[in-house]
């Protein structure tokens, strides 16, 4: 199992998934101070920004990657049956994709409404807004998920190419 180099990308695909989904994968600074911080689960916003933390959660991100790190575990223990194995891991794929997209969305989402608390607020103190609109960082672990994609696509290659491997035995015998 551990001998074949489509295990070892799935493995690694698990492992980043997991450090994913515990970690902080956006924030948004004023002045080099953060006043909200995003993650899998939880938009957190503070001082004057407290205010949003009522907004809906990205609790669908979590769950997205949950289910990757469930799905990448069953294609790892399926390594002998290899159709289902590649099926999985490009479901697999295909939910790290959205994964992409949803955070995209989200992040614009937040952005956006910071943005406009912050002109609003700044409107009403009567101070100039422009330098002092929050601006977003990406944090490094937000390329996991795109590192991930990679990976699964090396892996369903790997995964054909012993799939075509043994087929080609099959027909010898």
């Amino acid at each position: 199992m551990i001998q074949r180099i489509q295990t070892v990308y799935l493995a690694l695909v698990l492992i980043f998934s997991f450090v994913g989904l515990i970690s902080t994968i956006g924030e948004w600074t004023v002045a080099e101070t953060v006043v909200a911080h995003f993650s899998n689960f939880t938009f957190g916003a503070e001082g004057q920004f407290e205010a949003l933390d009522s907004i809906c959660g990205p609790w669908c991100l979590g769950v997205l990657l949950i289910m990757v790190m469930f799905l990448t575990t069953m294609s790892i223990m399926l390594f002998r049956k290899r159709m289902r194995q590649l099926r999985l891991t490009i479901f697999s794929t295909i939910l790290l994709v959205g994964y992409v997209a949803t955070y995209a969305l989200f992040a614009y989402y937040y952005d956006l409404n910071l943005n406009v608390h912050a002109t609003t607020v700044y409107e009403q103190a009567g101070t100039e807004a422009a330098n002092l609109l929050p601006t977003f960082h990406v944090k490094f672990v937000a390329v996991f998920p795109v590192l991930s994609i990679i990976l699964n696509c090396l892996a369903i290659q790997g995964i054909r190419k012993d799939e075509a491997l043994v087929r080609s035995l099959d027909r010898i015998r």
